[in-house]
Parts: structure tokens; C-alpha cells; sequence
């Protein structure tokens, strides 16, 4: 446009007697040219200031996400170490009047210090007696009433609740407070504290009896509490799943809020401190990169304008590819890649509302003779074996089910495309099989594990979530008290019917 103008004027000048005219139109294109440049300079500039906020935010967000999920990790890998000691018919006799003392001290604190790593120990009644507690291997019995607001007295008085509320949709047939490990850790409370004078990690869960056979002769059980101080090495072996820069905590509130501070609250809902770090700001990459991009299209406008928008679509595709990596470990298990809890709900619900046409059954898989494989081999042996697990079930499922893990050694299947109680059979048997094949767990160490399931065909035994899982939990139990490494095929009669209204009328004594 611009040469074309020149020509253009050239021709007035030998033409016409007006010597300004061409001059003129140069400074309107000079002018209107200069004016694109600084509209489209200013718009990238926006822009990309837009994305460099933007991708800063997504950033964060997804960071927060991580810890969050870390920490929630953490509290279950406590909470599953304390089940370990806490539901036992021997703990659960020891802490009933009058106290074992020796067996407390030798089976419980000491074992919780020097095996699993725990800084504090406490073990609450139900009247928020204090009546045992440990710093690392020294345990005292001087019973201490625990003030009302007490972190540690509120902490079991949340623990009790929790428990109570499991305890009412309990399946066991032996006692009352009997409770399956995957409900019991459901139960367990985790909280923020400062306990001696220092920031920790407070988890805490009820002690029940293992098989139920045991006495009961109190209202509610007595609470298990132990503490992990907010150290260094904490703190590392925190960062080392994160791998952030500079993290720290820092107790109490912070002085101004900021979306960079990550809060953590006390068992009241107060703030009790924060965790902050140098956040990744792939921002300031952007802002580099578009930096050139703009000072170009000052003089090739087109260039710079294809440039920049190529470079926006890889930006906004980067950001794209990194949310959906995000949604996918949201809905994934991170060992083993296996769907989650979530991910099998969502599907579960597509096949509820295809009932009753189209049955389907549910599979509850628990693996036998796992917890030997982490005591002798170590957690890394154990993760293996979990992930050889996982992909044998895929591979045996393949598109006729779904198959995710819900808990340490837990796995649901949904299986969709079978539902005759021969094919289940058929499956079951070859699940048992493929199971029980050895597994390299560590270099030349082979180690054998195997599986109970319990199977729940639907709608005979529910149309609804809640209703298909217990009643599989149910079968999974049986298959587990004949023996386990069995199979068991869930019994509609034993399906506890939902409460009419006018049932619910009655209990109201309406």
C-alpha cells in the first residue's frame, strides 16, 4: 500500500499543480500505518499480559491441587500405619480398664515410634481422659482430664463422631464395633496442632476390635492420636512428591491474604498456618517469547500478527494439554494409572440408568497376603506388585469392564458387558488365577499374593451406588472368612431394603 501510494504521487507531482497533495496522503499512510502498529502492538501487549496471568494462575492452581492431594496422601498413609496397631482384638484389651501397661508400652507406643516414625502418641477416652501418652519410646500413664478445646480432645471428639456415623451403615456381623479397614480409615480425622511447642500433623483413629469377638462393656471406644512434627526433614520428605522450589511453613496466619499462601486450619477452623513457595510462572516465558514478536510487527505488521497468533494457539495449547493432564490425575490413580474412585462413579451412574434393561454386575477385589510383601520387601516391592496387579485385571477385563483402585490393596471393577451368573463364575476364577501367579518384586525375589471377591449383580442386589458396593463389600468379606483367595457371589435376601415413608413416619412418631 505504501509504494503504491508513492507511485501515486509521483504522477500528481508531473500532473497537477498542488506539490502538497502527495505529501499529505504519504503522512495519512505514514500516519494510519503508525496507528496499526501502536493498536496492534497495544493489543499484544494486552494479550499477551492476559495469557501471561493467566498461564501464572493456571499454574498455581495446579500446584495448590498437588499439595493438596500429597497431603491427603500423607494422612491416609498414617491413617493405614495406625490401623495396622489400632484395630487389633489385643490393643482394643489393653486400653480397657484396668490398662495393660506393658503391653501399650512394648506393642503400641514403641512399635508407633521406632517402626513407623511418629513423634507423639496419645490415647484419649471417652470422657476426654487423657490416659496414655509417648514422646517417641518413653510412655506415661498419669491419666489427664484434657480441657474442652483442647486440639487433642477435640481431635477424638471428631474422630468419635466420624466413627459413630460409619458405625450406623456398618455391615458387620459380629459387634457392633466392628468395622472393615477401608471404612475404619474413612473414620480416621487428621488436623493441624502445635504440640510441645511445635507445628505437626495430628491423625487420629478409633481402637476397635480386628475380629469382633471381643467384650464390649463401654459407650464408645477409646481414640488413637499421633503426632508428626513440621520439621525439616518433614518438610523434605514432603517436597521430594512435590518437588517445588523453596518450600516452606510458616505457623500462624499470614500477616495480608495473597493467592500464594497455601492455608492450613486447625481442628477448630482457625487458620494455623501456611505453606508458600516460588510458584512455576510460565508467564514470564510468555512475556519473553512475545517480547521480539512485538518490537517486529512494529515493522512487518502481517509477520508479526502470524507470529504472534501461532505462538498464542501453542500457548493456549500448552495450557489446554496441561489442564487435561490435571483432569486426568484428578480422575486417576497415580501408582497404577487405573481409573479412581470418581472415575468409576461417573460410569457406574451411566450403567444405573440403563437398569433394567441392561444388567450389570460389580466386583469388590481385596488382595490377600499384600501386607507381608511391604513388611519383607518394602513399600517398593509392594508398589510393584500393585501395578503388575492392575495390569493383569486390565488386561484380563479388556472393553468387557472397568477396572479401578480405590484403596492400597483394594480394586472395584464394573462389568458391564456380563451378567449371567456362570460367565461372573467364568470371570471370577480366571481373576483368582491371574492374580496367583508370581511376581518379580524385587530383583531375583518372587513373591505370590492372591484375591478375594466379593460380586454384586445389579438391580438384584440395588439400583444404587451405595446399595451395589456394600452389598459386594459384603461378599468380599465372605469370600475373605472362607478362607480367602475365594470368590463370592453377593445373596439378594441379605439387600436391607430402603425405609418407606411410612416407615419414616413411624420412627418419627409421626
Amino acid at each position: 500500500m505504501l509504494g503504491k501510494s508513492k507511485r501515486e504521487t509521483g504522477n500528481q507531482k508531473l500532473d497537477l499543480p498542488i506539490p502538497n497533495t502527495g505529501r499529505r496522503i504519504t503522512v495519512w499512510i505514514f500516519g494510519l500505518a503508525a496507528l496499526l502498529i501502536v493498536l496492534s502492538t497495544a493489543s499484544l501487549t494486552f494479550i499477551a499480559h492476559l495469557a501471561w496471568r493467566e498461564a501464572d494462575r493456571r499454574a498455581l492452581e495446579s500446584e495448590q491441587l498437588r499439595l493438596t492431594n500429597t497431603l491427603k496422601d500423607f494422612h491416609d498413609l498414617v491413617a493405614r500405619d495406625q490401623v495396622s496397631l489400632s484395630q487389633w482384638d489385643a490393643s482394643f484389651k489393653a486400653v480397657q480398664a484396668p490398662l495393660n501397661k506393658d503391653f501399650i508400652e512394648d506393642e503400641l507406643t514403641e512399635d508407633l515410634w521406632e517402626d513407623l516414625g511418629f513423634d507423639r502418641t496419645f490415647i484419649v477416652t471417652a470422657d476426654g481422659m487423657l490416659i496414655v501418652q509417648a514422646v517417641k519410646n518413653v510412655t506415661r500413664f498419669d491419666p489427664i482430664q484434657l480441657p474442652s478445646g483442647h486440639p487433642v480432645r477435640e481431635l477424638a471428639e471428631q474422630t468419635r463422631h466420624a466413627f459413630e456415623t460409619k458405625q450406623d451403615t456398618s455391615n458387620s456381623v459380629f459387634a457392633d464395633w466392628y468395622l472393615p479397614q477401608s471404612a475404619l480409615l474413612d473414620a480416621s480425622v487428621s488436623t493441624f496442632a502445635e504440640i510441645d511447642g511445635i507445628p505437626a500433623f495430628l491423625s487420629a483413629v478409633p481402637i476397635l476390635p480386628d475380629e469382633g469377638r471381643v467384650a464390649l462393656d463401654a459407650d464408645y471406644p477409646a481414640i488413637l492420636i499421633n503426632a508428626v512434627y513440621f520439621n525439616d526433614d518433614w518438610i523434605l520428605e514432603l517436597n521430594e512428591q512435590l518437588s517445588f522450589k523453596d518450600l516452606r511453613f510458616y505457623p500462624g496466619k499470614p500477616e495480608r491474604e495473597s493467592p500464594i499462601n497455601y492455608l492450613v486450619r486447625s481442628v477448630d477452623g482457625s487458620v494455623f498456618g501456611y505453606f508458600r513457595w516460588d510458584h512455576a510462572k510460565p508467564g514470564r516465558e510468555i512475556w519473553y517469547t512475545a517480547l521480539p514478536l512485538i518490537v517486529l510487527l512494529a515493522t512487518i505488521i502481517a509477520i508479526v500478527a502470524f507470529a504472534a497468533a501461532g505462538k498464542i494457539s501453542r500457548l493456549s495449547a500448552s495450557l489446554e494439554e496441561s489442564e487435561r493432564k490435571n483432569h486426568h490425575y484428578a480422575r486417576h490413580d497415580a501408582l497404577t494409572g487405573l481409573p479412581n474412585r470418581h472415575y468409576f462413579s461417573d460410569h457406574l451412574a451411566h450403567s444405573l440408568e440403563k437398569l433394567p434393561e441392561q444388567k450389570f454386575a460389580i466386583l469388590a477385589c481385596d488382595l490377600d497376603r499384600f501386607k507381608p510383601v511391604n513388611d519383607t520387601y518394602g513399600h517398593e516391592a509392594g508398589d510393584k506388585v500393585l501395578c503388575c496387579v492392575a495390569d493383569r485385571l486390565s488386561l484380563l477385563l479388556g472393553d468387557t469392564g472397568l477396572v479401578s483402585r480405590v484403596g492400597g490393596d483394594e480394586f472395584l471393577i464394573l462389568v458391564s458387558k456380563l451378567s449371567d451368573k456362570a460367565q461372573l463364575d467364568d470371570l471370577a476364577k480366571r481373576i483368582l488365577k491371574v492374580v496367583s501367579d508370581p511376581v518379580e518384586a524385587l530383583a531375583g525375589e518372587w513373591v505370590t499374593t492372591g484375591i478375594s471377591v466379593g460380586i454384586a449383580i445389579a438391580p438384584d442386589c440395588g439400583s444404587n451406588e451405595k446399595d451395589l458396593i456394600r452389598m459386594a463389600d459384603m461378599a468380599l468379606y465372605q469370600a475373605k472368612e472362607n478362607g480367602r483367595n475365594m470368590y463370592e457371589l453377593a445373596n439378594p435376601r441379605y439387600r436391607r431394603p430402603s425405609p418407606t415413608h411410612d416407615d419414616k413416619e413411624l420412627e418419627t412418631g409421626h
